[in-house]
């Protein structure tokens, strides 16, 4: 951001003005024609494990946000580019969301960028503040694990592009990887997911809704 010597986002605060400065019901409604859900979750309840209750968002609040980046210490707010790929829906979104953020004082310039540009800087971790979408498997570990296990080259946290890091949590995604009570696993899974809808080193957003068109006779 244009805040020097210090990252805005390091402060739960911002993150949760972030959270509320976006209303994903008019995104959803008019940039997607009402092809997605708003979600709080990081993963749909229909991953095994996720606690459906988490998938309710927090509300759309731009004065709570303004108040809370006050209370981090950045009354006046501050400027930051925000990186989107350039396929058209998620440029919209994209587009949209930066007018919802800087009516909350968080200044967001969009910087749009084709594939090839866009993805290395999510793989490596060299964005600032970036949107992405994830597919989730049935089982919640590689999800998990990919997105919010501490980043190793050896593979964990491959698409953990904000470098965030919990031990505690490290140490439920590496357990659940092994444990073999079922009842026992979904606990830990919904531990892990509470974990990170406290801290939020994600924001959620959506879930898409994917329309498709069949015939008998094709």
């Amino acid at each position: 951001s244009d805040v020097k010597g210090k990252n805005p986002f390091k402060d739960v605060r911002v993150r949760r003005a972030v959270y509320h400065a976006l209303n994903m019901d008019l995104i959803v409604q008019k940039v997607l024609r009402g092809l997605g859900t708003p979600t709080g979750a990081f993963l749909s309840p229909k991953v095994d494990g996720s606690p459906p209750e988490l998938d309710k968002r927090l509300p759309f609040d731009p004065a709570k946000a303004r108040a809370l980046l006050t209370e981090a210490g950045y009354p006046n707010g501050f400027s930051i580019t925000l990186d989107c790929v350039n396929v058209p829906w998620r440029e919209a979104v994209c587009q949209a969301m930066s007018a919802m953020l800087t009516q909350a004082g968080i200044r967001t310039t969009l910087r749009s960028s084709p594939t090839n540009q866009f993805f290395p800087k999510l793989s490596q971790g060299t964005a600032s503040f970036i949107e992405y979408g994830w597919t989730p498997t049935p089982d919640a570990w590689a999800s998990l694990n990919a997105l919010f296990r501490s980043w190793d080259k050896s593979g964990l946290g491959t698409f953990n592009a904000g470098r965030y890091s919990n031990p505690k949590l490290d140490t439920l995604i590496d357990g659940m990887r092994v444990e073999p009570d079922l009842t026992h696993r979904r606990a830990m899974v919904g531990v892990a997911l509470r974990i990170v809808g406290d801290e939020l080193p994600f924001i959620p957003l959506y879930r898409r809704t994917l329309t498709w068109a069949m015939a008998k006779k094709v």
